[in-house]
Parts: structure tokens; sequence; C-alpha cells
């Protein structure tokens, strides 16, 4: 004899938990999907490698040395987000300390948003998913009611078939939080990442802006009072 949703003992499979959820579990199931393909690529963007490449380190010591008109404009259009900055400041080459920093740390601001560009719409996934499960658990709930209503709940058989639905409309809930809760942790490490690597091109770009920028110029000297002149 084989077990029935209703029997106490049935456990049921992966692919039966996922057909008795319900149509909201395909957009669920596409949530993750997405989830998937936004962290892969944010791993892959956020590598020390690629944000910031050994060439722009090589850049930023030619800089220092005075030589920053021998920094290679391949080097400046590599796509990293380290040399963007660093391109930002060389624009600003021979003006004040505070103009070529301002620069740079708005070119930084922009790098920095720029990673943790995909990060908000994983954030965004694991807020929904739990959503569309909890819409799925109402549904569910109330087609259990439907069916009630149209029974009756005089008999055990109908309250058991009640207490069925409602384990049944639960899957989506379950599901849902399945799927945000890594998303949710995934975000906050990724945060972390890019707010790392940022903190890692302003350390190695900073003595770049004091190179970068134009000597102080010196007070003249104060002029001598007539009184004195006279005296002389």
């Amino acid at each position: 004899m084989t077990s029935s949703p209703q029997d106490p003992a049935f456990v049921p499979t992966l692919g039966d938990f996922f057909a008795d959820g319900g149509l909201l579990m395909w957009p669920i199931l596409g949530c993750s999907v997405v989830v998937l393909g936004l962290a892969i690529e944010r791993y892959l963007s956020l590598r020390r490698a690629r944000v910031l490449p050994d060439a722009v380190l090589d850049a930023v010591e030619r800089v220092v040395a005075g030589r920053s008109a021998d920094v290679a404009d391949s080097v400046l259009a590599s796509g990293a987000p380290a040399a963007r900055v660093l391109a930002a400041g060389l624009r600003r080459r021979g003006h004040l300390l505070a103009d070529v920093e301002k620069a740079m740390e708005d070119r930084l601001r922009e790098e920095t948003a720029r990673l943790r560009g995909n990060v908000r719409g994983i954030t965004l996934i694991a807020a929904i998913a739990p959503l569309l499960g909890l819409l799925g658990t109402v549904l569910g709930i109330a087609d259990a009611f439907a069916a009630v209503e149209r029974t009756g709940l005089g008999r055990g058989e109908n309250s058991e078939a009640l207490a069925a639905g409602i384990k049944v409309a639960l899957y989506t809930t379950i599901f849902g939080l399945f799927v945000a809760i890594p998303p949710t942790l995934l975000a906050a490490h990724l945060q972390a990442r890019a707010r790392r690597l940022a903190a890692q091109i302003a350390h190695a770009l900073g003595p770049a802006a004091d190179a970068l920028a134009a000597p102080p110029r010196s007070a003249p000297p104060p002029e001598r009072a007539p009184e004195a002149i006279d005296a002389a």
C-alpha cells in the first residue's frame, strides 16, 4: 500500500515538494538562478587582479618617481577601476593638492558604486523570494478553505484534507526562505569585499596624489616699512 500526503508517515520527495508547491515555485526558482548568475559575475569582477592590477601599481611608482609622462595610455585605458582613479588624478596634474585629491576621491566614489552594482540586485531578490513564498502560501490556504467550504467540515476526512492542504501551502514559504537566506549572507559578504577593495585602491594611489600636485608656492618676503628703510 502506498503512502498519501494525508499519511503522517509520508515524506515528500524533492519533486513532490516542488510540484505540490504550485506555480509560484517557478518564480522562486527563477530568483535562485538569477542570484547565482549575479554572484558569479560579482566574484569575477571583485578580484583584486582586476580591480587593482600590478600594472597600475607600477604606474603609481613611476608617478611618485616623477615620471608621470612615462605612464602608458594602455594602462589608463585598461578598464581597471584603479586605473580610472589614477587617470582622474593625472588629468589634474600640476594643480593644487586639494584639487588632485578631490578629483581622485570623486572618481573612487563612482568606482565603489560600480563595484557594488549588482550586489543590490542580489539584495532585492533576497527580499522578493520570501514574499513570493508567502503569497503562494496565502493562495494555497485560501484554496484549502474554499475546498472545505464546498464539502463541509463535519467529517474527519475533511479535517485531514484541510490540514494537508495548509501543509502543502506552506511549501512555497519554506522554499522562498530557503532561496532568500543565502543571498542575504552573500550580499553582505560582497558589500564588505567591495569596501575592502575600495580602501586598497585609496591606500595604493595615495602617494600618486602628492606627486601629481603642484608644489606649494613660497610666501614672498615681507616688505620693509618706510621707517626702517629711512633708518637704514
